[in-house]
């Protein structure tokens, strides 16, 4: 990979902490005992809303970074960054639930809140589609990744180097992805 992903450390920094605080203030006394809304609404719902809610922000963030950076990087992963988006979507879109929960459940009767499953439901599916939809249209260089992969391991990791341009290739290459030349024996 030419592109430096460092920054890939801060996302995941982020959304771990994010997480830690929203349990560990969550589950402080000072936060359950303080409430709102006739003592349904307590501040550990709600600061554990922001933190998750957040979390998951930048979870879609990362993806959107990571998508992004893969296209612009090219080469033989370049084909993940279709997939890294309906991922992530579908991982944010089932999380949701339940941290939107946090906040809206004591203002929900039953039948709102089946309409709000209702809802995330057709959205978890939407997601799911996304992704399986991603994962056709990118079988083919799926298929070669881990084709590649398995002749690594089984040629025991060796890889030949272009004597053009260098770009490491495959040991079953015959051509240099990057330039075209034709790869010595």
């Amino acid at each position: 990979m030419s592109e430096n992903w460092n920054w890939v450390g801060r996302y995941v920094s982020v959304i771990v902490i994010a997480g830690v605080l929203a349990a560990a203030l969550g589950s402080m006394e000072l936060f359950q005992a303080t409430t709102i809304l006739n003592k349904k609404l307590s501040a550990a719902h709600i600061v554990r809303f922001l933190g998750y809610g957040a979390a998951l922000a930048v979870l879609w963030l990362l993806a959107q970074r990571a998508a992004l950076a893969l296209g612009r990087q090219g080469g033989r992963w370049s084909f993940l960054r279709h997939l890294v988006l309906p991922l992530a979507m579908l991982i944010v879109v089932a999380s949701a639930h339940s941290v939107i929960l946090l906040v809206l459940r004591p203002m929900m009767d039953t039948a709102l809140r089946n309409t709000y499953n209702w809802l995330f439901i057709a959205g978890i599916i939407a997601a799911a589609a996304w992704l399986i939809i991603a994962l056709f249209n990118q079988s083919s260089p799926l298929a070669e990744a881990f084709t590649s992969a398995a002749q690594r391991l089984g040629s025991g990791g060796k890889s030949r180097v272009c004597t053009q341009c260098g770009t490491r290739a495959e040991p079953s290459a015959k051509f240099c992805s990057a330039c075209g030349a034709k790869l010595a024996d």
